[in-house]
C-alpha cells in the first residue's frame, strides 16, 4: 500500500495513449485549460487537501478506499495515510510506519527516482512537463461540470502509461486524478477538501525521529 500512494494514483489504455500522442501530442484545447491551472495552482503558497483514494484491479479482485490528508508549501509536504505519515522538507523523506513503529530516512530526490513516483508537493503541477496531452471529454464528477484530460507520459521509463486529470470549469482546480499503471493497478484520488494559503510553518514537514521505535536510513 506504501508503493501505491507514491507510485501515483490510477491508470488507462496503452495502446489509445500512443494513438492519441501520434495524432496530437500538445492538443491546444487541453494545453488552454491546463495553463489556467496553473495560473490557479501558482497563486497559492500553501495548500491543505482531504482526499480519497481508491486502488482497483479487476483481474486479482482489489478493490480498496481509504483517505487521506496532505499539506504542501513549495517541494515540502506532510502527507497522513492509514499506517502512514510521510514528511519531506524538500531535501529529506521521512516516512513512518506506525504499524511497525518505524522511521525510514531517504533523500528527497533519490526517493522519487527510486520509486519512479510521483510526490504530493508536485502531484498537482504534474502536467507541466515531461507530458503529452490531450483532452478527453465535459465529466460530471461528484456534482461537478469538469473538463477530462488525458496525460501520457513522453519517456517509456514510468510505472504508468496515462493519467487522467479532470477540472473543475468553474474554479480552474483539479478536483479528480486518475493513474493507470502498466502492471494493471488503476488509482483514484477524489479531491474532496482543497484550503489554499493557510499558514504552515516549516517545522510541521519535519518529522521527529524520537517518536518512532527504530529508525532506517
Amino acid at each position: 500500500m506504501k508503493k501505491s500512494v507514491f507510485a501515483l494514483v490510477v491508470l488507462l489504455s496503452f495502446s489509445l495513449g500512443i494513438i492519441a500522442q501520434n495524432e496530437n501530442p500538445k492538443d491546444p484545447k487541453a494545453k488552454k485549460i491546463l495553463d489556467k491551472v496553473s495560473t490557479t495552482n501558482k497563486s497559492y503558497t500553501t495548500m491543505y487537501i482531504e482526499f480519497d483514494y481508491r486502488l482497483e484491479n479487476k483481474p486479482n479482485g482489489i478493490d480498496e478506499t481509504q483517505n487521506g490528508k496532505v499539506w504542501i508549501k513549495g517541494d515540502r509536504y506532510k502527507l497522513i495515510f492509514p499506517g502512514i505519515e510521510r514528511y519531506s522538507d524538500g531535501k529529506t523523506v521521512w516516512t513512518f510506519l506506525s504499524d511497525d513503529d518505524e522511521c525510514q530516512i531517504s533523500d528527497a530526490t533519490n526517493d522519487e527516482e527510486e520509486d519512479s513516483s510521483i510526490s504530493p508537493s508536485t502531484l498537482l503541477t504534474i502536467y507541466e512537463s515531461g507530458f503529452n496531452y490531450l483532452y478527453g471529454a465535459e465529466v460530471t464528477v461528484n456534482g461537478k461540470k469538469t473538463d477530462m484530460i488525458k496525460l501520457f507520459p513522453e519517456g517509456a521509463g514510468k510505472p504508468y502509461h496515462t493519467i487522467k486529470l479532470y477540472i473543475d470549469q468553474a474554479t480552474s482546480q483539479i478536483t479528480r486524478i486518475e493513474v493507470f499503471g502498466k502492471d494493471g493497478n488503476t488509482f483514484t484520488y477524489d479531491l474532496k477538501t482543497v484550503n489554499s494559503n493557510q499558514e504552515m510553518s516549516d517545522t510541521m514537514f519535519v518529522f521527529d525521529t524520537s517518536k518512532a521505535g527504530d529508525v532506517v536510513d
